[in-house]
């Protein structure tokens, strides 16, 4: 029983370490963050939004309609103009939203002493409003990026997959030995003769 509950543990934490890898490739390669169930994680790239939040944090963003973002909000949003253009910029909404038909639009600024107010955004930009730090994620991606949690990381997915093997080979050998006492030809039994 407790070697089944081992197998079961392992072969999760194989699945899962195995797609964690493929979704930091992907958002590394990609530029963009997975969304799961309408949350996304990003990192702070500047320093722009300190004190409130310090370069290289990870945050939590949620997807949220436009009527629900207010003024003092913190938005991530995608810029589409200047030397930012393409990149998620995490910033604070500073004025009451605008609505001119169906479309909102927000003046948003970093929380940087002296910094400058953005380009009005629209709503089609805003990719979520922050919700919170995830520090413990912040811990676990910088040091899986940095060569001595690359190698940790290589050595446990090895590990792993051993111990996933050791216990295929195990498990075939003790099925060929059953097998093999099934199928052998059973001694006969000698008969007794009845006594007259």
């Amino acid at each position: 029983m407790v070697r089944k509950i081992i197998n079961v543990l392992s072969t999760a934490l194989l699945i899962l370490l195995i797609a964690l890898v493929i979704v930091l490739f992907a958002v590394r390669l990609s530029g963009n963050s997975p969304s799961i169930f309408g949350y996304h994680v990003f990192r702070v790239s500047s320093g722009s939004m300190e004190p409130t939040l310090m370069k290289d944090d990870v945050i939590l963003v949620k997807e949220t309609p436009p009527s629900e973002i207010y003024k003092d909000d913190i938005v991530t949003y995608r810029a589409k103009q200047g030397d930012m253009a393409g990149e998620m910029i995490t910033h604070r909404v500073v004025t009451e939203p605008e609505i001119k038909g169906d479309v909102y639009f927000f003046q948003t600024q970093g929380d940087w002493e002296g910094a400058s107010l953005d380009p009005i955004i629209t709503d089609d930009q805003i990719e979520g409003k922050f919700i919170r730090k995830m520090p413990i994620i912040d811990k676990v991606y910088y040091f899986f990026f940095k060569p001595y949690g690359l190698i940790t990381f290589i050595f446990v997915i090895i590990a792993l997959f051993g111990y996933e093997m050791i216990s295929l080979i195990i498990s075939y050998r003790s099925i060929d030995e059953k097998d093999d006492d099934y199928y052998a030809p059973k001694a006969k039994k000698p008969s007794k003769k009845r006594k007259k």
